[in-house]
């Protein structure tokens, strides 16, 4: 082999060869039509709240029109207001036209309670936005703690009364991490196939796939939501009319969110279980930790459920 030889100076012996034939990979055609189509590069794309994430470019929130128009309502609507009308300090703040308020109502400055109503269907339908983003591969950025892009949901100091607690499991203390799309379609593609085998896992919906849909209401299970409000929308006068008509929709929504996270976390944390169970089954075959466990940490049940391996 003769080393690579670069203008100006000695050859060096350490170099890669000319001569080498790089080791290639398995792929399947599928995989290199996906690659080469640029299904997979990773793009730009602004939410239709006009948040900026990274995206799949060859993937879609199938949302997104209805959410585009909702979201357009909803500024025209604010835009109108004067600068001030949400300020925190009642003295501070600015009287609101009562036309832009609703219909029948004075000018007036809005309540603390109004102004919480309309910030929490604004940010249910952006935590929702959100949510479906992870779940159709719409926003595949990796965050230190995912938790902290919820703008209602978590924030119980600021909506109390509004069921926003994130859940938990014992695995998720802090909250369940809604994770990119990857980790979203390993996780159920595992949990529908051990569910199905294991016959005892409950789930919500029927059907085949009925853990997949219920880790993903979002997704499945938002269209008519989106289709009420969208409707409701489309005929109320005012920022807080506005509010008032969807606010029990907007309930909905947040109920809809934290039953896709109670079940991401709950199934994730099945396929630990599933894992583990695994492991312990392959432990055996190694006489000092099948030791350790049988002697040591394992419980009566616990060993007579493994007796078949040993």
């Amino acid at each position: 082999m003769v080393g690579k030889t670069i203008p100006g100076l000695q050859t060096d012996s350490l170099n890669f060869p000319t001569d080498i034939t790089p080791k290639t990979i398995q792929i399947t055609e599928v995989q290199q039509k996906l690659i080469a189509s640029g299904a997979l590069n990773v793009v730009d794309h602004v939410d239709p709240w006009g948040r900026d994430c990274k995206a799949y470019a060859g993937f879609k929130n199938p949302h997104e029109n209805t959410l585009k128009e909702i979201a357009q309502i909803i500024q025209q609507q604010k835009v109108l207001l004067p600068d001030g009308w949400n300020h925190s300090d009642i003295n501070q703040r600015a009287v609101v036209s009562g036309v832009l308020i609703g219909p029948g109502q004075p000018d007036r400055k809005l309540t603390a309670m109004e102004i919480n109503d309309i910030n929490f269907v604004e940010g249910a339908l952006k935590d929702l936005t959100w949510l479906q983003a992870r779940q159709s591969g719409m926003c595949i950025a990796e965050y230190a703690d995912p938790n902290a892009q919820w703008l209602v949901m978590g924030n119980e100091a600021i909506y109390p009364n509004y069921g926003v607690g994130i859940p938990t499991t014992a695995g998720s203390p802090g909250g369940v991490a809604v994770p990119t799309i990857g980790t979203y379609l390993s996780a159920l593609s595992s949990i529908n196939s051990l569910a199905t085998t294991l016959a005892s896992v409950p789930a919500v919906s029927s059907g085949p796939c009925k853990f997949m849909e219920d880790m993903l209401g979002a997704l499945f299970k938002a269209g008519q939501i989106l289709g009420e409000i969208l409707g409701k929308l489309r005929n109320a006068l005012g920022i807080l009319g506005m509010a008032l008509a969807i606010i029990g929709l907007a309930k909905l929504i947040i109920d809809l969110i934290k039953e896709d996270l109670r079940n991401l976390g709950r199934f994730l944390e099945l396929l630990k279980q599933a894992a583990l169970a695994g492991l312990l089954e392959a432990l055996l075959q190694d006489p000092c930790a099948a030791y350790l466990i049988n002697s040591a940490i394992a419980t009566t049940q616990t060993i007579n459920n493994l007796k078949t391996t040993l």
